[in-house]
């Protein structure tokens, strides 16, 4: 329940279920105006929205990017204390005055403090500036970095992203370009050296070629592989996917069943997210005249999927959330012409538009994350003075509902901290249903969402796995986890979310050994019990959710030992969940080819 202070309430769906056969966790929820938020529109206008916990307190801040013409305005630093937003931009961050679109967060240095680089929008200008990178210092305040050339370039940058794109552990930098003074100018891939500074790659099919209009690019492992893929939104061309080797080598999709962007005209971004929850990553591409929605098969192969949310006219932010907690994720669009922002419900992958669904302000850009720590996805939005529009800047709180929920940030080890590209995948029994989710941390200045994940649990109790794919290439298994607390997952360490209520009444106390680990053709168990244990079912899950095998066994005196023959199975990663007595212990497996 949200306090008096909330009013001028917006419904973004029927607070009444219409349908008696509706299940109790498709509740869907109301936002209301935080209208004492200390969020305003001041110094500029809006030119884009970076949500992100800059300061490491648990709270999501916010930075306001600034569009304004002219180069009188800085960008806007809203710090979360807890009761609202305060502006600390010109305490924390180093003057910067110019026009920007593009904000990201990242450890770059590997000291485990947050770092942020923006993008200058020089477009059509020969008063250019550059791109700016400042390092956290770990009391919340930031110093400029002279880190070579992500900071001398002078492009006019529309969108910036981090990934560890060559593999070496080091966060390195995508920009996308639309233009240098009146021309057009390449995309830049700056590598991490390690040290501090970053090397500029030229070679690379990504930045090599015609240099075109780039408004952003977005990372995700699209095909499964454990690396990281990126796709290039463009303007007047078509948009661009390109498969990463692991060692910073890309190649271009070229499926034509694909049909990136038919109509070459402007594409914002890529939202990637797993909408249908079956283990791999969709995407949805916000544009000018039509928005796409593009489903992947498992494999990185893609297919156009048709609906309404191709046709809200001009649309900047496309953004996946579970908002009602049901366990799949929806898509809130946002318009500069259209007048209406929208919502689409995701009922087990189906979409449907929620006519009531419609926030009556126009806005351009919009960032996603719970502001106010209720497990529920809050939207903040921003309006840069588009045409019969006001400027504006606000955050809507989401009023919630029943259903549970989980939201986790990782801390990885260095130098990438933030665990920038790694993946968890939870299980939970959702409406009598067993159900996988899947997440991906990404830090874009057009993704919409912070580095904290959420996830949406329905009438789920308990959470039976967590399984995270480290980018390093480790991966942990967990279980059972207790709903409804947020949880920082440590690379190496328990989780300390597993002991909330759960650890001594469903966590099987025994120690369970796999050898050899990763192993090809059979593995060896071994589980000793602190006591007896009885029969118990031992089963080997692919990360996907997919039985592999499963067996009855006999603990006796509280021991197990044997063999499980692997032949036949792909190679890949798994997990082995022994249950007993109503507990249970999980152990991830690596099977090599």
């Amino acid at each position: 329940m949200k306090n008096d202070r909330l009013r001028s309430r917006f419904l973004l769906a029927a607070g009444l279920l219409l349908a008696a056969h509706m299940p109790q966790y498709a509740q869907f929820v109301n936002f209301s105006l935080w209208e004492d938020s200390g969020i305003e529109a001041s110094g500029g206008a809006p030119g884009g929205i970076t949500v992100e916990d800059y300061d490491g307190d648990g709270q999501i801040d916010l930075l306001l990017l600034n569009a304004q013409l002219g180069f009188s305005y800085s960008n806007t630093l809203y710090r979360n204390n807890g009761n609202g937003f305060e502006s600390v931009g010109e305490s924390v961050l180093p003057p910067h005055a110019a026009k920007f679109n593009a904000g990201a967060f990242a450890d770059f240095n590997g000291d485990g403090i947050k770092d942020l680089y923006i993008g200058a929008w020089n477009f059509q200008t020969f008063l250019n500036t550059e791109n700016r990178l400042f390092a956290g210092d770990g009391t919340g305040m930031f110093a400029p970095v002279a880190a070579g050339p992500p900071v001398t370039d002078q492009n006019s940058t529309a969108g910036c992203s981090w990934a560890d794109a060559n593999g070496n552990g080091w966060l390195d930098i995508f920009v996308a370009n639309s233009s240098v003074n009146f021309g057009s100018a390449p995309n830049a891939l700056y590598l991490n050296q390690g040290n501090g500074t970053f090397s500029k790659e030229a070679e690379d099919i990504i930045v090599a070629g015609p240099a075109q209009f780039s408004f952003s690019g977005n990372w995700a492992d699209v095909d499964g592989d454990k690396d990281l893929d990126l796709f290039v939104a463009n303007a007047w061309v078509p948009d661009q996917l390109y498969y990463n080797d692991g060692a910073g080598n890309f190649s271009l999709y070229e499926d034509e069943q694909a049909l990136f962007n038919t109509y070459t005209g402007l594409s914002y971004h890529g939202a990637w997210g797993d909408y249908d929850n079956d283990g791999d990553f969709d995407l949805f591409v916000p544009g000018e005249l039509v928005n796409y929605l593009y489903n992947n098969d498992g494999a990185g192969v893609f297919r156009r999927v048709e609906g309404q949310w191709e046709y809200s006219l001009d649309t900047p932010t496309g953004a996946w959330g579970d908002y009602d907690n049901d366990g799949d994720l929806d898509l809130f669009v946002t318009s500069f012409y259209d007048n209406q922002n929208a919502m689409f419900r995701n009922d087990n992958g189906q979409f449907e538009l929620e006519t009531d669904a419609v926030i009556p302000l126009l806005d351009g850009f919009a960032g996603l994350a719970d502001f106010n720590g209720d497990g529920f996805l809050d939207i903040a939005v921003a309006n840069g003075g588009f045409p019969n529009t006001d400027l504006h800047a606000a955050v809507y709180l989401n009023e919630g509902n029943d259903n549970s929920w989980a939201q986790y940030t990782l801390a990885g080890n260095s130098p990438n901290t933030a665990a920038i590209g790694a993946v968890v995948r939870i299980k939970a029994t959702i409406n009598g249903q067993e159900t996988w989710q899947m997440r991906q941390v990404a830090s874009s200045s057009h993704s919409s969402e912070s580095t904290q994940l959420h996830f949406g649990l329905g009438d789920a109790a308990v959470i039976d796995s967590i399984v995270i794919e480290w980018p390093d290439g480790q991966v942990e298994a967990y279980g059972p986890v207790d709903v409804n607390v947020p949880c920082i997952l440590e690379q190496g360490e328990e989780p300390p979310c597993l002991r909330v209520g759960l650890h001594e009444r469903q966590r099987l106390q025994a120690s369970l050994e796999l050898t050899p680990n990763p192993a090809r053709g059979s593995v060896a168990l071994f589980l000793e019990a602190e006591e007896a244990i009885g029969p118990c079912t031992i089963s080997l899950f692919h990360l996907t959710g997919q039985l592999a095998w499963s067996a009855q066994q006999e603990a006796s005196g509280g021991r197990l030992n044997m063999a499980i023959n692997l032949a036949g199975l792909p190679a890949g990663l798994y997990y082995l969940q022994v249950q007993a007595g109503g507990k249970q212990l999980v152990k991830n497996l690596v099977i090599t080819p």
